[in-house]
């Protein structure tokens, strides 16, 4: 069963990491496991850099709620060490993806806790 959700997830993540290549980024990395948290993609293109939180929902109502503002601190913590490790020298943006049967059905972009 484990097996079956990897690939799955892993197939999530792709539809995501093509999204946003279409919109001319560069899949920088995907699953980077910090200290605090797993930043599922990070990408980038001349002027950001941008972490993406991929969510799997069943139905639109289970976006509220999906991402609380307890997450979204440990995102941001994992991106701050990102960051510092990676030496990164642009804006950075977080990214929500939310994905229902292998389509994306919400970006929300530039989330944060504030």
């Amino acid at each position: 069963m484990w097996d079956y959700k990897k690939i799955k997830w892993y197939e999530w993540e792709k539809i995501v990491a093509d999204y946003y290549r279409s919109k001319s980024y560069n899949i920088l990395g995907q699953n980077y496991t910090i200290k605090w948290w797993e930043i599922d993609i990070v990408a980038e293109n001349s002027k950001e850099v941008v972490f993406i939180e991929v969510k799997v929902v069943d139905s639109l109502d289970d976006i509220q709620g999906c991402v609380n503002s307890k997450k979204i601190s440990f995102l941001e913590r994992s991106i701050e060490d990102y960051i510092a490790k990676q030496n990164i020298d642009k804006d950075i943006r977080l990214d929500v993806v939310f994905v229902k049967d292998n389509i994306i059905i919400q970006v929300y972009e530039n989330v944060t806790n504030n």
